[in-house]
């Protein structure tokens, strides 16, 4: 990090340059960085806002550094989104382009070496921190409107503190059991020394409170222009997630149900099979917007999920958008649907050799449910469940063969909301939880849950958050860590052909079945080492002491 450190104001403006000229969005655009000098930069509001934008395409486009394919669960929220879900019970990843989601699936031992890839989360969220710290810094003496410089201050603290909260979350175990152990570095301005030493997990929560409290009182009167922009709601939003992950329940209710009475027109039935890339719907709090001059570029849900139209063809190229061909969902994902829940439509037929060609799933099979199995596909894929969740056809709307991808992605959702707002009532002991789960079942046609004892309701709202949200960051590592649970696998066999590929328990641990795997909650697998350059630069820490073992607890 020091390194890092020592370079923000040149990165600064390096991102300032990368800024588009021209724009869909007039927000996301500005003049030319050579237009610019360093002193307008930090001594006036005009030249800070210039810099925030810079740090809002790394917080939701990713560093350009690692914005290349092969680190695709590593480009801002929308890729820590996908590596946080890969690595959990329900998604799978082919072999076939391999890279980041494969390593994240088979939890790959070099994920997490400090020597390896571990510097990638590491290093953006700190590229990040530093850059709202700069701005922090300058606010105080910078000339601009009171108005502006209080958005700015909002904005960045909201920045800080959804920054620390995926820091912590991947270089330590979770809250519950950690408050005591070793956290990360908390840099909280540009005046600090560059040689800090690590935090406690408790007091990195309590920053991260502290900041997105702040931010959500600082944005209160701030009016955003497009749903990419951080406002109160995100801090809000954000705030809810922690205080989850931390228990404190009551907390965790306040935040969600202010923000669910805000947003609590839920996705409609067309809405949410529609391919989950139309953002101006209600429920939607935050979002990535892409435009053909600042995007994700591929690393986005919509290229990985394989589930392009079979009438395009099964290469990479064939569909109306790039196709890395990597994900599916797990057989036991598609069993949590009743009948009649819209979200668990499947297809069932299949095809081996042999069988006529018109027995192949159509578009027209497929288009109209969720779930459906690629039969034109190589072997190893026909019997795996392909998932149409996050489907795209192109700018246009009518898709242009291997057509770039630009669509936009959701970040937060009230339905997320509902779910922490019932989880949490459920924990107080309150009657109201019932009816907040059942809110959400309602609305997507499933079978309601009925009244029943605390774990077991529970344990139906967990299962609700994997139906709803799964391929949004909030389940698989987020929810097992959290709530100390252990992570499952069943392999494919002759019997159960849609279940995971054997390199998907290639670094579990057995069971008694030999067709089950397994991870212990807490295990540091799911947990990224410290960078090893974190301790050749910074004289405050110390590797012997401060390293994250790789496994066990």
């Amino acid at each position: 990090m020091k390194q890092i450190y020592k370079s923000v104001i040149s990165i600064l403006f390096a991102a300032v340059a990368l800024l588009p000229t021209t724009s869909c969005n007039d927000d996301l655009a500005t003049n030319s960085s050579t237009d610019v000098s360093g002193d307008l930069l930090l001594t006036k509001t005009v030249g800070l806002n210039m810099l925030l934008r810079g740090a809002y395409n790394n917080l939701l486009f990713g560093e350009k550094t690692y914005g290349a394919q092969e680190a695709g669960t590593y480009v801002g929220i929308p890729g820590f989104n996908l590596y946080y879900d890969i690595t959990g019970e329900d998604i799978m990843a082919t072999k076939y382009y391999g890279m980041s989601p494969e390593d994240c699936y088979q939890f790959a031992p070099n994920r997490t070496n400090a020597a390896q890839t571990a510097d990638k989360i590491w290093r953006m969220m700190y590229l990040i921190i530093n850059q709202a710290n700069l701005i922090l810094d300058a606010l105080p003496t910078a000339e601009g409107p009171q108005d502006e410089k209080t958005a700015l201050e909002g904005q960045c603290k909201a920045f800080r503190g959804i920054c620390y909260f995926h820091l912590i979350m991947n270089y330590q175990q979770t809250y519950a059991i950690a408050k005591q152990k070793r956290g990360v570095i908390l840099r909280l301005s540009e005046t600090q020394p560059l040689d800090l030493g690590f935090s406690s997990v408790e007091d990195c929560y309590k920053q991260i409170v502290t900041d997105l409290t702040e931010a959500k009182s600082l944005l209160a009167n701030f009016k955003r222009t497009d749903k990419w922009q951080v406002n109160a709601d995100v801090a809000t939003g954000y705030l809810a997630r922690v205080y989850q992950v931390m228990q404190n329940w009551q907390g965790a209710l306040n935040e969600a149900e202010s923000l669910y009475k805000k947003y609590g027109t839920l996705m409609t039935k067309e809405e949410w099979c529609g391919g989950h890339c139309n953002i101006e719907v209600a429920e939607i709090i935050w979002a990535v917007v892409n435009t053909n001059l600042s995007n994700n570029g591929d690393n986005t849900e919509f290229a990985y999920w394989h589930n392009q139209d079979p009438g395009y063809g099964e290469g990479m190229s064939d569909g109306p958008i790039y196709n890395f061909l990597s994900l599916f969902v797990d057989q036991k994902y598609v069993e949590l649907f009743d009948d009649t829940d819209y979200r668990g439509t499947k297809c069932t037929k299949t095809w081996k050799e042999g069988d006529p060609m018109e027995n192949h799933v159509t578009n027209d099979d497929e288009k109209g449910v969720m779930f459906w199995h690629r039969t034109g596909a190589q072997q190893a894929w026909r019997d795996k469940w392909a998932y149409n969740k996050f489907k795209y056809y192109g700018d246009d709307g009518l898709g242009g063969k291997g057509q770039r991808n630009f669509a936009d992605y959701s970040i937060l959702r009230s339905s997320e909301m509902l779910l922490i707002k019932a989880e949490a009532e459920a924990n107080l002991g309150k009657a109201e939880a019932i009816t907040s789960l059942n809110a959400l079942q309602s609305a997507r046609n499933a079978n309601l849950t009925k009244a029943m004892e605390k774990s077991a309701l529970l344990e139906a709202i967990y299962v609700e958050r994997r139906k709803e949200l799964l391929g949004e960051g909030v389940t698989g590592m987020y929810d097992l860590v959290r709530l100390q649970r252990t992570l499952t696998r069943h392999t494919e066999t002759i019997a159960n052909p849609a279940g995971h590929f054997l390199h998907g328990i290639t670094n579990l641990d057995p069971t008694a079945d030999p067709n089950v795997f397994i991870m212990p909650s807490n295990d540091y697998r799911y947990f990224c080492q410290i960078p090893i350059n974190e301790f050749s630069n910074n004289k405050a820490v110390n590797e012997a002491t401060d390293q994250n073992p790789s496994r066990g607890k």
